[in-house]
């Protein structure tokens, strides 16, 4: 690995989303967004509902990922991200989205007494989520 790359894993409960080598990673923290760069200081960061993007090594595009949140390990030369859920954006199923869409939104318009509004309002940010990443694919 060369001094100017990151090694990157992008792990959930179910299965290794994503292992290689990147020149950059940009992720959402629960205080924002954060980047981070080959040699960056050690730290452990919470993630929030958003969107992973790497830049792989010699690569032209970002590879994009919808994330549910989780945390990240940062070290010099490797970033371990435990993720709830990630998807890349080439895997996320639109019409699955757009489902989890319409269910949340029902669910909120049918208010306190029948659902969870919290998780109606969480699962409405993940559905827009993955919707907005799987649009940029495009």
């Amino acid at each position: 690995m060369s001094e100017e790359n990151i090694q990157v894993e992008i792990i959930t409960p179910t299965s290794k989303v994503y292992s290689g080598s990147v020149e950059s990673f940009i992720a959402p923290g629960v205080e924002g967004y954060f980047g981070v760069l080959p040699r960056h200081a050690p730290y452990v960061v919470a993630m929030q509902v958003g969107e992973i993007k790497l830049k792989g090594v010699g690569d032209a595009n970002l590879q994009r990922f919808a994330t549910s949140g989780g945390f990240a390990e940062i070290l010099p030369h490797k970033i371990t991200v435990l993720a709830e859920t990630a998807e890349s954006a080439a895997n996320i199923d639109v019409n699955r989205a757009e489902n989890a869409i319409s269910r949340a939104k029902k669910r909120i318009e049918e208010g306190r007494k029948t659902w969870d509004i919290d998780r109606a309002h969480a699962a409405l940010a993940r559905g827009f989520n993955r919707m907005a990443i799987a649009k940029k694919k495009l």
